[in-house]
């Protein structure tokens, strides 16, 4: 099931081409808004008791493993746009590639960003999860840990993915389905 959105805010309709500069002012992805938004509410339910665990006899050592990946989450993230800043688009700028990117993370992956989101909120899932082990029982904490990575992978399986895809599939109308049949939309290839 998917629902593709004609609107401003998922299809990037005021995108500049490669060619154009980009539009004054600085946009921000609602992709990016999404993905804050999950941020501030696992920081606003996880912080509180992970700065506390200690308290609890939770081993600390794991949770700095845990940080450790959601460090790298990020700087994966970095990494992705800056390759597509090569290839000639700027997803921060709302700036379209001439061409398809397909290489780098694109190869395994259609949404690399959003696939390294969904890896970061399962992480922050396994901390919350963790600390409950050691901690007083916090149902919130832990309804969270469950709902919140399975309802930031609909929305952007069921909304955000496919309004990109159907842009795509019409900036790139003979690319985009080859592209599309040998990269599966989370991760993988055909």
């Amino acid at each position: 099931m998917s629902i593709a959105f004609r609107a401003n805010v998922f299809d990037e309709r005021d995108s500049a081409s490669a060619a154009e500069a980009p539009k004054a002012g600085f946009k921000f992805a609602p992709t990016f808004v999404i993905d804050l938004a999950f941020t501030v509410v696992y920081l606003a339910l996880v912080m509180p008791n992970w700065m506390a665990a200690a308290r609890y006899g939770a081993p600390v050592l794991p949770t700095f493993v845990i940080a450790a990946l959601f460090s790298a989450c990020y700087v994966g993230k970095i990494l992705v746009v800056r390759h597509l800043d090569k290839k000639g688009g700027d997803a921060r700028a709302y700036v379209k590639s001439e061409e398809l990117v397909a290489d780098g993370p694109f190869a395994y992956s259609r949404h690399p960003t959003y696939a390294l989101a969904l890896a970061q909120f399962l992480l922050w899932s396994v901390l919350a999860l963790y600390l409950q082990a050691y901690e007083p029982w916090r149902p919130l904490m832990t309804g969270a840990a469950f709902v919140l990575p399975v309802a930031f992978f609909l929305i952007n399986d069921w909304i955000v993915m496919p309004s990109e895809e159907a842009m795509l599939a019409e900036l790139h109308p003979a690319a985009y389905p080859v592209y599309a049949g040998r990269v599966r939309r989370w991760f993988g290839r055909r």
